[in-house]
């Protein structure tokens, strides 16, 4: 077999060749159409088109004309006579079809023939079908309010006003409203079994859109010849009077019981207390409350505020004595509140939200309205001229200001001791003793193996020994070592569990609702001017 030549060319395959061609041309095609249907003349966003009615589109519509069921009128507008409508085959105004000698369009309705064309208000017709049988209609018929209504009534034997006021349908919060209205004006503890009292209730509409029984007006005569009268204003707000008397000038058969003072500190808390008319032995028993947590001279500031609720006290007879009630001291937006309260055994305490006494093993400061002059540690003695151990502080105080005991025990030690002049040790249990030091004399009965009370006076400020002017300087021995005093956190008191817990609840609820309605003493006594 002759060998193959190396030049010999191979057929060609034509038929391939002619193939690849076809399939080209036709991809073509197709990719043609494609871009023809996206960018071609219909793909032109148009204005919108509406239906029309069978007037020529040349002409201009009428003011109102009417349409088929569920068409709406265009305004009068001049519509482009580019379009022709096609002829009407059931009556119906119809939009011309599709003419492919006419590039495909619609006849459109441009922008200048919309409502909104041109800026100036269109006004469009349109019918609305009739509703149905079923439709669920809320019909609200107006009516005529009913007038106020006029009542007298007796109070009942126990009944206090709220209460007769709540069983004619009027809220709690508006009668206790009301009451807190007179009550600066005649103390609605003194409205006696009998007082007749006329109230006129009215149907109102509050808040939450609701009927409610409002008290707009009410009157009582506190004694002959006199009559109170409480009216709502425009605000719902309740104003009470003594009819021809000055506005706020109280019942000459008024006698106030309690007092509610509230207010910021200011310069000094005696200061603003003495200016609110508190009597001296409320701010006293106040003081003596909060020394176990406080320190009134270094911890109490100008924008921390008190509140304080006094008068007869809730149990017995006795009106000739004014006790505190309530104490609220905020320090700092932090709150702390005692309540007055005496337990089944006959001992009155003072105790927080919880129940837990405000009587603490010791008080933080046994001196009131002193100031801190010298703390605790080394520091360089004023006399002796250099550093010395300072074992207690100091509180500087005027001369023959009384001494406290820090908290209940045994006198150790009374009268002259060494460089701290007249002194007093007192040992309060296995765990304390305290010392007070440079008095100017003791109290009456103070000696050694004599028993003491917590916030008993043991002695008066002085500057005996070695001093260098008036001040207590007071100690605190934990286990026979000395201690700062103002950082030593004593052990609480008395926790009321059980029934007396249930019981100082029920106090407490009872000295609130008291307290909303409690006038001050300086405001009871500008209304007596």
């Amino acid at each position: 077999m002759p060998p193959a030549d190396p030049f010999e060319v191979e057929p060609v395959h034509h038929r391939w060749l002619l193939t690849t061609c076809v399939a080209g041309i036709a991809g073509s095609l197709v990719i043609g159409s494609a871009v023809l249907g996206i960018f071609g003349e219909n793909a032109a966003p148009r204005d919108a088109f509406a239906s029309v009615e069978k007037a020529s589109l040349t002409g201009s519509y009428p003011e109102s004309a009417e349409l088929g069921s569920g068409h709406s009128v265009i305004g009068r507008k001049e519509l482009s006579a580019a379009y022709q409508p096609q002829p009407e085959t059931d009556g119906s105004p119809i939009v011309p079809e599709r003419d492919l000698n006419n590039a495909n369009l619609y006849p459109e309705i441009t922008s200048e023939g919309l409502p909104y064309g041109d800026g100036s208000p269109e006004v469009i017709d349109a019918e609305l079908d009739a509703i149905d049988e079923q439709t669920n209609i809320t019909t609200i018929t107006k009516q005529v309010p009913p007038e106020p209504t006029d009542e007298t009534f007796r109070l009942a034997k126990g009944e206090t006003l709220i209460e007769a006021l709540t069983e004619r349908g009027v809220s709690k919060d508006a009668a206790n409203a009301l009451a807190a209205a007179v009550e600066p004006i005649f103390p609605a503890t003194m409205m006696k079994e009998g007082t007749a009292i006329e109230l006129t209730l009215d149907r109102q509409i509050d808040f939450y859109g609701r009927e409610v029984i409002f008290p707009v007006e009410l009157s009582f005569e506190p004694g002959p010849k006199e009559r109170l009268t409480v009216q709502a204003d425009e605000d719902g707000r309740f104003v009470a009077a003594i009819n021809g008397a000055r506005d706020g000038s109280a019942s000459k058969y008024a006698e106030f019981n309690h007092f509610r003072t509230k207010a910021k500190v200011g310069s000094s808390l005696y200061a603003t207390a003495k200016d609110n008319k508190v009597p001296d032995y409320i701010i006293a028993e106040f003081t003596r409350i909060f020394a176990y947590d406080v320190d009134f001279q270094r911890q109490v500031k100008a924008n921390d505020t008190f509140d304080v609720f006094y008068g007869n006290p809730l149990t017995g007879s006795s009106s000739k004595r004014k006790v505190l009630h309530y104490a609220e001291l905020t320090l700092d937006g932090k709150t702390k509140t005692f309540y007055r309260f005496t337990t089944a055994d006959g001992q009155t305490d003072y105790y927080d939200e919880q129940g837990r006494s405000a009587q603490k093993s010791l008080l933080k400061t046994p001196v009131s309205g002193a100031r801190l002059t010298s703390g605790f540690g080394m520091r360089r003695h004023p006399l002796l001229g250099y550093s010395k151990m300072h074992a207690g502080v100091d509180f500087g105080a005027p001369h023959g200001t009384p001494i406290r005991a820090a908290g209940s025990g045994v006198v150790q030690l009374a009268g002259r001791h060494g460089a701290f002049g007249i002194a007093v040790e007192v040992k309060h249990n296995n765990k304390y003793e305290t010392l007070y030091a440079h008095m100017s004399k003791l109290a009456a009965g103070i000696r050694r193996g004599a028993k003491v009370n917590q916030g008993q006076i043991i002695g008066y400020v002085g500057s005996t020994g070695r001093s260098t002017g008036p001040h207590l300087h007071y100690e605190v021995h934990v286990d026979g070592r000395p201690v700062n005093p103002t950082r030593i956190k004593a052990a609480g008191g008395k926790q009321l569990a059980g029934k007396e817990l249930s019981k100082f609840k029920q106090m407490k609820q009872r000295v609130a609702t008291m307290m909303e309605r409690a006038p001050s003493a300086l405001q009871v006594a500008q209304i007596k001017q």
